[in-house]
């Protein structure tokens, strides 16, 4: 049977992701990537229109706390990612929705320690459009909590330095830098 490449054609009641190619799996988790964030820009803004931003941020890191241990147990346990080093972390970590949305690279040192540069970030991006400063909010205090979650996850040892955040000097520059290290 041939591979579907796109779903323009018959509805199939039965479909399943063996019916499509590789390609179409692809484009299907980067779009499931691009519905995840979105669905964390949306209910933040909703909440931040009816509550203010303190509040949608006091909220943003309450779901985020409980979403990212939820989501290092799931992509731990689906790929049996068993390690308690930093390169376990990272193997995880590049499974997340999330990290399909960015652009990165990974820098392993050794099994203990990384450092991650993020190359694009539309997050961010889309906050400097807005022009309001919240990247700095996000970037400065929600991200460096969740990368320490997401550290301890694994073991609670990592260490979880923020080496660059915004704002860039230039569109140029790196969106962040950290290090996690052992």
């Amino acid at each position: 049977m041939k591979k579907l490449d796109d779903y323009s054609g018959d509805f199939m009641p039965d479909l399943k992701p063996s019916d499509f190619s590789y390609e179409a799996l692809e484009k299907l988790i980067k779009i499931y990537a691009q519905l995840y964030k979105a669905l964390d820009g949306f209910w933040y803004l909703t909440l931040m229109e009816r509550s203010g931003n303190d509040e949608a941020l006091t909220c943003d890191i309450m779901v985020w706390e409980k979403l990212c241990l939820y989501e290092m147990n799931k992509l731990s346990k689906g790929f049996n990612i068993r390690g308690k080093d930093v390169k376990s972390m990272m193997k995880a970590f590049q499974l997340s929705p999330w990290a399909w949305n960015i652009k990165s690279n990974f820098e392993l040192i050794n099994d203990n320690h990384v450092i991650w540069k993020v190359l694009h970030c539309p997050t961010v991006n889309a906050l400097e459009r807005e022009g309001r400063g919240r990247e700095n909010d996000i970037c400065n205090n929600v991200e460096i909590r969740l990368n320490k979650l997401y550290a301890s996850f694994f073991n609670p040892d990592i260490q979880v330095n923020c080496l660059k955040t915004p704002p860039r000097e230039s569109d140029q520059d790196y969106y962040c830098r950290w290090e996690f290290k052992l």
